[in-house]
């Protein structure tokens, strides 16, 4: 929760207090297709989403599933927040790979 609560004030949300978390599990190769998250009492809130252990190719389009997407590398340690207009944008991991040796890459991504 901690976690959360920083990333969200460090991207422009303070004040956030999550009320939900949600943890997806990816065996390598596994992806999850485009979709909206509308199950939240208030969509005000932003998504603060954190990879851990499998790099990623996460994509992030717009309101409908037909608009463009923008792909992101993520690795573990990466925080990903997105709210304000993009809060209900189309999101989905297209595909997980192997872990890579070596030391861990970590970075912020808001949009």
């Amino acid at each position: 929760m901690a976690l959360a609560v920083s990333a969200a004030a460090k991207a422009g949300y303070p004040g956030f207090c999550p009320d939900a978390g949600l943890i997806n599990r990816y065996d390598p190769g596994a992806r999850l297709s485009s979709h909206q998250d509308k199950n939240e009492r208030d969509f005000c809130n932003p998504i603060v989403s954190v990879s851990l252990a499998l790099p990623a190719t996460f994509q992030f389009g717009g309101s409908q599933r037909s608009d463009p997407v923008a792909k992101y590398a993520l690795h573990h340690g990466d925080v990903f927040v997105w709210g304000g207009p993009s809060r209900l944008f189309c999101h989905g991991v297209l595909v997980t790979f192997p872990p890579i040796s070596g030391p861990l890459r970590t970075g912020i991504f808001h949009l």
